[in-house]
């Protein structure tokens, strides 16, 4: 009966990924246009398992079974006892609402603008001739606040992310952005001036004028001086 558990456990396996496909918790660990990927992976897992322990039931023997209920346990005939512990870290994921990553991430990364590779187009202050505020996206702004200053110098911006502090009152609003997956997210931070911080990890958009960067020895970080600071609640997809 040892294959029939190990079956059980791929097809709770199986059941996981697809809730968190479902249910879009996905979107705190992967990047949205994965989702049909891992609904068709959990599908693929638990069709599988169930072929495989309908075919293996069919095929066993009376004393074949007799056979298994005195197995040693320890893999030889079939699953050691130990998988059952696999089934704690899924169980997890279908009960526990897991939190995106937030300001303890985003601490432990530099604050600094990276020079982007390819320069683009400023067109989308064009949507705001009369100086804004511009919606801008906190990752756009923390590279081009520092790298096309010209075109934003005298302009309003309204930035929405999560509130990290640091040192000495400073604080920054910060987005992380994903290439694939959380394992190499990348936070984009915006050094807010001229306001109090609000409290860790709280959702914010942020209205106020391009600041001249501080400057730092490893390099400059975007600011913006800020003239209200209204409290939201997260995104649905936290990452940009």
């Amino acid at each position: 009966m040892k294959r029939n558990v190990a079956g059980l456990v791929i097809v709770f396996v199986g059941a996981a990924v697809v809730q968190l496909a479902v249910s879009n918790t996905y979107l705190r660990y992967v990047k949205p246009g994965m989702r049909w990927m891992l609904l068709a992976a959990g599908l693929i897992l638990i069709a599988l398992a169930v072929a495989d322990v309908l075919m293996d039931t069919r095929k066993k023997k009376p004393e074949d079974e007799h056979e298994h209920e005195h197995d040693d346990g320890h893999g030889h005939h079939g699953l050691p006892r130990a998988a059952w512990l696999l089934l704690i870290p899924i169980f997890a994921l279908l009960v526990v609402d897991p939190p995106a990553l937030g300001a303890a991430a985003a601490q432990r990364q530099s604050p600094v603008a990276s020079k982007p590779i390819q320069p683009k187009s400023n067109s989308w202050l064009a949507d705001n001739p009369q100086g804004g505020p511009v919606n801008l996206a906190v990752r756009d702004y923390s590279v081009w606040a520092v790298w096309e200053k010209e075109s934003m110098k005298g302009r309003s911006f309204s930035l929405t992310g999560f509130v990290t502090p640091a040192k000495n009152g400073t604080w920054y609003v910060t987005r992380m952005g994903l290439t694939c997956c959380v394992a190499d997210a990348t936070a984009f931070m915006v050094e807010a001036r001229g306001q109090a911080a609000p409290p860790k990890n709280q959702w914010v958009t942020v209205t106020g004028e391009w600041a001249e960067p501080s400057k730092r020895v490893d390099g400059d970080v975007a600011a913006l001086t800020v003239d209200s600071v209204k409290s939201v609640a997260a995104p649905a997809n936290p990452y940009e």
